[in-house]
């Protein structure tokens, strides 16, 4: 929940100037003295409220990092067999993502929680970051949800590659059908390609629109605060969406690897029966 913009509505602001958060003195000062950097990064954009954005999701970012780490220092210092504290509830968080990713990977689950529960948690506490005052969501910067979706992009042909093999993906690409697979792959690579825009878009679009209603609120509002409803249902949508975010990530992993593995297991396991067939 960001602090009212600043100038909004005055005689001579013809420009939406952007919401002040904590970060903003930061970032004044930053391209006061460093113009030639901020330039460099962007952080001076003709649009004020891009770089601004840039900057500031950045700073925030960092912030979600460092509670995280914070967090998980707290509850794994002094660990015991009867979970209490923050102990208790990290363990029924990683139990939840066990199942979670379970219920699409099977037995290969392990080996993708720490990767779909970092960016789980990780986008829900930038999504949060937007409802505290004077805060911002990273999340609402463009730059910010691509860097994830190239993130998660990166992560998912990493998995595929190491545990499904590189024969497995490229037949994968290449489709059923022999003679259709210049054309399959061709549409299969360019949807790979997609993905991360996709992911990063839907993040973007929805956190943007949300923090922009809470903004457009305050100002309606003055000190009457009418951005209270929407600011409850925004602890629901920043939940949703980091939701949706690490289960597309989870499905994009187990279309692949779950499904080549699982041809081989159960070729194997017919192998088997066919041999003990044969012994009887």
């Amino acid at each position: 929940m960001m602090l009212m913009p600043e100038g909004g509505g005055g005689e001579g602001h013809s420009t939406h100037m952007p919401a002040a958060s904590i970060f903003t003195p930061l970032y004044d000062w930053f391209c006061a003295n460093f113009k030639t950097t901020a330039d460099w990064f962007g952080f001076t954009n003709h649009d004020r409220h891009l770089g601004q954005a840039w900057f500031e999701g950045l700073c925030f970012s960092f912030v979600a990092c460092a509670i995280l780490i914070l967090l998980a220092f707290i509850g794994t210092r002094r660990l015991s067999r009867v979970p209490r504290g923050v102990q208790a509830l990290l363990e029924i968080v990683v139990t939840g993502f066990r199942g979670m990713v379970g219920s699409m990977a099977g037995p290969l689950a392990d080996r993708y929680v720490p990767f779909i529960g970092s960016t789980f948690l990780f986008i829900f506490m930038m999504n949060l970051l937007g409802i505290l005052p004077a805060g911002r969501s990273p999340t609402m910067a463009l730059s910010i949800t691509f860097a994830m979706g190239l993130t998660a992009f990166v992560m998912v042909q990493f998995y595929c590659f190491r545990d499904a093999g590189p024969v497995s993906v490229l037949k994968h690409l290449a489709g059923p059908v022999w003679w259709m697979a210049p054309l399959i792959f061709c549409a299969e690579l360019l949807s790979e390609l997609v993905r991360p825009v996709s992911l990063s878009m839907r993040l973007f679009g929805n956190i943007y629109g949300e923090d922009n209603v809470i903004e457009a609120f305050m100002s309606l509002g003055g000190w009457i605060p009418l951005q209270l409803p929407i600011l409850l249902l925004a602890l629901l949508t920043s939940f949703l969406q980091a939701y949706i975010f690490t289960m597309l990530c989870t499905y994009y992993i187990s279309s692949k690897v779950v499904h080549e593995e699982g041809h081989g297991g159960e070729h194997g396991e017919a192998h088997g029966h066919e041999e003990h067939g044969h012994g009887h």
